[in-house]
């Protein structure tokens, strides 16, 4: 035998190699979860918590997956409910031609005294003009040679002032 084979650790690490003398056992859970397990499984409180658990709601054990409309809140929901019914609360359209003329401006809505309305410079459309309208106002034109508008108030809101 060399020298290395008379070494503990060499002689450790071969006995962990050879094979067991005796049957070996696998048990799927360790013992003492698969006996809590039998022992609270027959429990009135495990059933009454089981069945109001799952019925409270959609679960990922009734195989449903909760949608976004379930979770959101605010104006988030009022546009996804706005969407089932095809509509687009927030109005993001572009305007179609013909366009506000000061005999007939483009009546913008709000639920506020004045509202922001942005249109594109005539000879660069990377360029955006913002302007203000107020309720009150004659038809305003933002650009030389560009639309009109006037606000049309709505429904709801509160002042300026908050």
């Amino acid at each position: 035998m060399s020298r290395l084979g008379r070494l503990p650790w060499r002689l450790a690490t071969r006995a962990l190699c050879s094979p067991c003398p005796g049957p070996v056992t696998v048990s799927a859970q360790p013992p003492l979860f698969s006996r809590l397990a039998s022992e609270t499984q027959h429990t009135e409180f495990r059933n009454c918590w089981h069945k109001d658990l799952h019925t409270t709601g959609l679960t990922f054990a009734s195989g449903d997956v909760t949608l976004d409309l379930e979770h959101a809140t605010g104006l988030e929901r009022a546009e996804l409910e706005g969407q089932l019914q095809n509509k687009d609360i927030f109005h993001e359209d572009w305007l179609d031609a013909p366009f506000g003329t000061e005999d007939k401006p483009v009546e913008v809505t709000s639920s506020f005294s004045e509202r922001i309305v942005g249109v594109p410079d005539p000879y660069d459309d990377s360029i955006i003009w913002w302007g203000c309208i107020e309720e009150g106002q004659p038809p305003k034109q933002l650009v030389e040679g560009g639309e009109f508008f006037v606000l049309k108030r709505i429904g709801g809101g509160d002042s300026h002032g908050h």
